[in-house]
């Protein structure tokens, strides 16, 4: 006679099951999630030993380190906190080293076109027009913006965490949300000179300039998606599995460990 359906009958197949469960409720870096899936399977086999040794067969065994450590749910909330803070510091590495590469692109752009005749202020740029100059400074305000939750951002998931309030999903969302005006202003401006001027333009530095942006763009929505589904419930903390730090705390000084 047969068990139930879907019940897993070899020790593997229960503890792979309950991984698998934990893993699609785990939201954060690849890197973090492994490390958590690994640091949770090396719980479970110490768990299943214990379990062994007090004269339980191996299946009961497994069956009994599953329920200690609590259902899926409950332990993905339990490092929820973790993969929040290195989702969020993952967030703000990422703006922090794709902005000035995509300003230096459009810095190469309005130079090999002929906008600026060297690298000044751009709202002092010649040929933007007059009307769209109020778009150009409040790019800059976000651009101080994004700085600002940037390097928040990886205070409050490093070494100052424990004098900071920590809130890294926020700032970081912040962070990348400071670079939307940013974009969108420079590709309207660089879509609003071509059509003025179409032969002033170098065709090749203006187009990855401007494909860089679009990146960043979609970047900055995906990022903004995670975040939101990165946070959660308070954190718990599950038998056999190390509690996890606070988002932000001293620990989580990157996305990984």
């Amino acid at each position: 006679m047969t068990g139930p359906a879907n019940v897993p009958g070899l020790p593997e197949d229960v503890i792979g099951s309950y991984l698998a469960e934990t893993a699609v409720r785990l939201i954060g870096p690849a890197r973090a999630r492994r490390d958590i899936l690994d640091e949770l399977a090396a719980g479970l086999a110490d768990a299943v030993d214990s379990h062994a040794d007090a004269g339980m067969d191996p299946v009961q065994a497994a069956h009994a380190a599953v329920t200690e450590f609590g259902g899926p749910d409950q332990v993905a909330d339990g490092f929820r906190g973790e993969l929040a803070a290195a989702q969020a510091r993952r967030t703000a590495l990422t703006v922090l080293t794709a902005g000035p590469l995509i300003g230096a692109l459009w810095v190469g752009a309005a130079l090999a076109g002929g906008i600026a005749a060297r690298p000044i202020a751009p709202w002092h740029w010649a040929g933007i027009p007059a009307g769209a100059r109020p778009a150009v400074h409040l790019a800059v305000v976000a651009l101080a913006i994004a700085i600002a939750g940037t390097l928040f951002t990886l205070a409050t998931t490093g070494r100052l965490a424990r004098w900071l309030p920590a809130r890294p999903l926020a700032t970081a969302t912040i962070a990348v949300g400071g670079t939307v005006p940013i974009d969108i202003t420079l590709v309207a401006l660089l879509a609003a000179q071509a059509a003025g001027a179409p032969g002033r333009f170098a065709a090749l530095p203006a187009a990855a300039a401007a494909v860089a942006s679009l990146t960043r763009l979609a970047f900055t929505v995906r990022a903004a998606r995670t975040c939101l589904l990165a946070r959660g419930r308070r954190p718990v903390s599950a038998p056999g599995v190390r509690p996890c730090p606070v988002a932000g705390g001293p620990e989580d000084d990157g996305p990984a460990r």
